[in-house]
């Protein structure tokens, strides 16, 4: 059964998405951030970065930044055996259209993989990242970063952030 979430902040619109149970029931999906930190996840970012940020009934994270710079949620060393995916729920803000790689992280640096999005405008979008896209399938990793690229880029939203 799928359980249906709202988001809404000023500005941005109000949109539903549903956020589906992972389609295996054997591992618990892995929560980096559902309104704030999870499961020993450190903020270790190197962009403005606004944790909780009111949004209608949700506190996601408000990300905006120079050129390169990145939201990066750290962790101490853990397999991702037993994971295919990270799931996270993004807006691009009020402009949207930022070019967003996300990466995972070893040893505190981003590996060479990235799987690249752009977040739609005053819109609420489930994405889906494979981890093999981020050469993390059954890996040690210790993190995961969004990272902005070439140009600056203004605010995205971003929240239920976990692995399934």
């Amino acid at each position: 059964m799928a359980t249906r979430r709202t988001f809404m902040a000023a500005g941005l619109g109000l949109a539903a998405v549903s956020l589906r149970p992972a389609a295996s029931a054997q591992t618990q999906p892995f929560v980096l951030y559902d309104d704030e930190l999870k499961n020993g996840w450190q903020n270790w970012s190197w962009a403005k970065v606004e944790l909780t940020t009111p949004a209608g009934g949700a506190k996601p994270i408000k990300v905006q930044g120079d050129p390169w710079s990145a939201l990066a949620l750290h962790h101490d060393a853990f397999p991702t055996t037993g994971y295919t995916k990270l799931t996270f729920v993004i807006n691009g803000g009020q402009q949207g259209g930022q070019e967003l790689a996300v990466k995972a992280m070893v040893d505190g640096k981003p590996v060479e993989a990235s799987y690249f999005i752009q977040p739609k405008a005053k819109t609420w979008s489930r994405v889906e990242v494979p981890l093999k896209e981020l050469a993390a399938e059954g890996k040690v990793i210790d993190g995961i970063a969004v990272q902005g690229q070439a140009n600056a880029y203004n605010a995205y939203f971003i929240t239920r952030i976990q692995f399934e």
